[in-house]
């Protein structure tokens, strides 16, 4: 796994794309992770996302909770320099908010 892509729900509970993260893993996140990820045919997000952040996806559910750290997000809603920072256990998707 090189990266993940994220995203964040929207006021109609569909999940909007925000960018990806490649840094701040350690070796064994990124085994948890795969062992944590159930595969799926197509993505999960809401709308058409640009080809060069696809070429390479695999897709899996979106179930996981996972904290970044970042930088500001950007004009066009995605995040700058973001940090992998874990997995959340306590809290499920629906559960996601967006930080002023």
């Amino acid at each position: 796994m090189g990266s993940l892509l994220f995203g964040v729900p929207d006021d109609e509970g569909r999940l909007i794309y925000a960018g990806h993260v490649g840094t701040g893993f350690t070796d064994q996140d990124l085994r948890d992770l795969e062992r944590m990820v159930t595969a799926r045919p197509t993505s999960p997000f809401h709308g058409t996302l640009p080809r060069d952040v696809t070429r390479d996806a695999h897709w899996v559910e979106p179930d996981l909770v996972g904290e970044v750290a970042y930088a500001v997000w950007t004009a066009d809603g995605r995040l700058r320099h973001p940090s992998w920072k874990g997995v959340r256990d306590d809290l499920e998707p629906d559960d996601v908010v967006i930080e002023p």
